[in-house]
Formats: structure tokens, sequence, C-alpha cells
């Protein structure tokens, strides 16, 4: 129970750094997506949010104490904070950002499924499917937005650095049933 432990520990402050990079982008964005970004940004952080607080919950319910400092949040995150200069990202950086750490929190994720499965700790299994069915909505989101700037270098290199690699396809045994 140990490993699940940490791993559900960091799992939360890498949904909470994520999720503070993402309202802090909301508040920063500008150029001529400003709307659409703002609202989708806004939208994501909100989303977020409720995440948060079901893992959280989750985790009393183990009898786990959450992360509560910043300072602990940031130390074992699996994602960085957002730029620590907003004026030196644009809104397709953002994008871009946002992309890769929704990306790499759905990666994290699996791992700590995969624990959370083999300790059938079903509960747990089922709150990280939800919330890695929503980042990987979030992932197709922010492509499509990057794939729409198409033309721009730095966005195509974007787009073959996150896709996603397909999961290993397990065959399943059957067993032949004679007939009657």
């Amino acid at each position: 129970m140990e490993k699940l432990f940490k791993q559900l520990s960091d799992a939360q402050a890498t949904l909470f750094v994520l999720f503070h990079k993402t309202w802090i982008y909301h508040w920063n964005v500008t150029g001529p997506d400003f709307h659409q970004l703002h609202s989708m940004f806004g939208e994501q952080y909100e989303t977020m949010f409720e995440e948060l607080d079901r893992l959280t919950e989750h985790m009393r319910f183990l009898n786990m104490k959450p992360v509560s400092t910043l300072t602990r949040a940031t130390e074992v995150s699996q994602v960085a904070q957002a730029v620590t200069s907003v004026e030196g990202i644009n809104a397709k950086g953002m994008v871009k950002d946002l992309m890769e750490s929704n990306q790499t929190l759905i990666t994290f994720l699996t791992d700590v499924h995969n624990t959370a499965d083999r300790m059938e700790s079903l509960g747990t299994t089922n709150i990280l499917e939800d919330i890695m069915e929503t980042h990987g909505k979030f992932v197709w989101m922010l492509r499509s937005i990057a794939e729409s700037a198409r033309g721009s270098a730095a966005v195509e290199d974007v787009q073959q650095e996150v896709a996603p690699e397909p999961a290993p396809v397990e065959e399943v045994p059957t067993e032949e049933v004679p007939a009657q």
C-alpha cells in the first residue's frame, strides 16, 4: 500500500500544479484566439478543481494525508509550474505547454492505475480512469488548436512530440468450447 499511497500523493500534487498552471494561463492568454483559449482554459481548470477534490477526498477515505503545501506539491509534481514570466510565453506556447503537461499527467496516472489495479483498489482505479479520460480529451482539444495553426514549424513539432503512443494490446486467451 505504501507505493500506491506515494503515487497517489504525487498524482494529487501533479494535478494541483497542472490546475494552477492552467489557471495562470487562463488569466494571461492574449492574442487573436483570446476568447476561445480563455474560455477553454477556464473550463479545464474548473474541471481540474473538481477532480482534485474528488481525488483528495478518496485519499482521505484511504486514511492518507494529502499534500498540503505548495512547496511540497511543486517538489513532487510530474509537471512544471507555469512559465514564471508569462510575458515570455505566447498563446501557442501555452497550448504546447498544457498539451505536454496533460499528456505527462496521463502517463503518470497510468502507472498509478496499474499499481492500484494490482492491489485491487477498484475505487482508486475508477477515479484514475475518469481523470485520464478527461485529460485525454484536453490533449485532443489542445492538439486540435495547434493543428488549426498549421504552418508554424513550432506547432508541427509539438504535434509530433506529444502524440500519445498507442497502448499495447493484450491478447486474451480463449478456450475452445466443444460443439454440442
